[in-house]
This record gives C-alpha cells, sequence and structure tokens, in this order.
C-alpha cells in the first residue's frame, strides 16, 4: 500500500499506488451531512472519475469517510484511503508544493 502523493493543481493532488492505480484528491465543497463544525477543509478523493471517499480535517486529524460509488473499485480498500488521508494531512502542515518531499 504504498502510495505517493503529488500536487497536482491548486488545493488538488494526485495519488498514485506503486501498483499504477491513480485517485485524484479535490479541495471540496462544504457537505451539510459530513461536517461536523463549520470551517473544517474536505477533500474528495476520485478514483475513475467517481467520488469514492470524502476526508476532512478538524482539530483532532482526519477523518474519511467511504462512499457508497467506492463499493465498485475493491482495489482501494479503507487502508489506501487512510494512507491518502494520512499523506495529505502532511502535505497540508507543509509549505504549499512541497508533497514530493513525503514520498
Amino acid at each position: 500500500m504504498r502510495w505517493t502523493l503529488k500536487e497536482w493543481a491548486s488545493e488538488s493532488f494526485k495519488a498514485e499506488k506503486n501498483d499504477g492505480s491513480e485517485v485524484y484528491v479535490y479541495r471540496a465543497p462544504v457537505w451539510n451531512d459530513f461536517f461536523k463544525r463549520g470551517g473544517a477543509p474536505g477533500y474528495e478523493v476520485h478514483y475513475h472519475g467517481s467520488p469514492i471517499a470524502r476526508i476532512y480535517f478538524d482539530r483532532k486529524g482526519a477523518t474519511v469517510k467511504a462512499l457508497e460509488a467506492g463499493k465498485c473499485w475493491p482495489e482501494i480498500s479503507d487502508l489506501d484511503l487512510i494512507e491518502i488521508a494520512l499523506r495529505l494531512g502532511n502535505a497540508r502542515r507543509l509549505r504549499p508544493g512541497a508533497a514530493a518531499a513525503l514520498n
């Protein structure tokens, strides 16, 4: 489950697994049913054009919520999503464009 995270566009990332799988992580809008507190930064994880998970960051760390569409893609597991969230959290703490240093 080795993922590398690269900044792809402003507030967006491309994550690649060592087996060739790629997911895109986009800064997402506020979801009324997902945010517990206002202002927590949120991201959507897309695989093959479908959103498969949501990640948001609060004071205590990252929360990952797998979506129903993610069940269609068993090659991206919950552990993969957690690793992506951890790498994304580290990239957010560093200066912009420093995601490459995490890999």
